[in-house]
């Protein structure tokens, strides 16, 4: 069995390390669970090569951003690449798997994005990984270096492995927000119904009459309908549109 080397020693036990730190992370009882930019931040640190990493997404009829970096550098190249509609990370937003440069300096890739990075940013190697994610919205893991050459066949793939995890990441704030905006929904609507309940018995009216008073409450005194429905579910009482109107 042939020895690993030095670097592939060191690029194992850094990985090994990363790991450690990630499942602990990921164990620690937090009710949010592990945010995407401490996923970046353990990813970049694992990664062989690699000075900076970030995460990008994009959703339907919106253009990509970045949610998570590592520092201002992978910001502004970032910066670059939407601005230019080119580079490694809006390939994997779009169409690539995997996308990546050796040498920005002579790839020929992406012409109007390439010459901006080494020149502003003096950005050499890039590596950006598609993070799979719903059908409306697309992510990238992406790591860059100053030196051309940076990653490696290693590199590779510890940077597809946390693009797993980056993926898993993104996936479950997705279904948290969206389960924060039912549990939302859902007391808005028990408030309103109880706001409802509470004319109906003093107006002696019907549900639609009563939801017809608070939504022109709410359009009268240019507040919101659950605001308004709080106002009566505390008084008793619609707001008096004479003064609030």
């Amino acid at each position: 069995m042939e020895a690993l080397s030095r670097d592939a020693y060191e690029a194992m036990s850094d990985l090994a390390t990363q790991m450690q730190l990630l499942v602990r992370a990921m164990a620690e009882d937090q009710p949010d669970g592990i945010r995407v930019p401490r996923v970046t931040a353990f990813a970049m640190a694992a990664m062989p090569g690699a000075e900076h990493a970030s995460i990008s997404v994009s959703e339907r009829n919106k253009p990509p951003e970045t949610i998570a970096a590592t520092g201002e550098l992978p910001l502004e190249v970032d910066r670059i690449q939407y601005d230019t509609g080119e580079g490694p990370s809006v390939e994997a937003l779009i169409q690539s798997d995997l996308a990546f440069a050796d040498d920005l300096e002579t790839d020929t890739q992406w012409p109007k994005f390439a010459p901006r990075a080494v020149e502003t940013a003096g950005v050499r190697s890039i590596l950006s990984y598609r993070l799979y994610l719903t059908t409306d919205r697309r992510g990238a893991l992406n790591f860059y270096a100053g030196k051309p050459q940076a990653f490696d066949q290693l590199a590779m793939g510890v940077g597809a492995l946390f693009a797993a995890y980056a993926s898993l990441t993104l996936l479950n704030e997705i279904h948290r927000d969206k389960a924060m905006h039912l549990e939302r929904a859902l007391e808005s609507s028990r408030e309103i119904g109880c706001a409802m309940g509470i004319l109906m018995a003093r107006e002696l009216c019907t549900q639609d009459q009563a939801f017809d008073m608070l939504r022109n409450a709410s359009q009268h005194t240019h507040r919101k309908l659950r605001d308004v429905a709080d106002q009566v579910r505390e008084t008793g009482v619609l707001p008096d549109l004479r003064v609030e109107g």
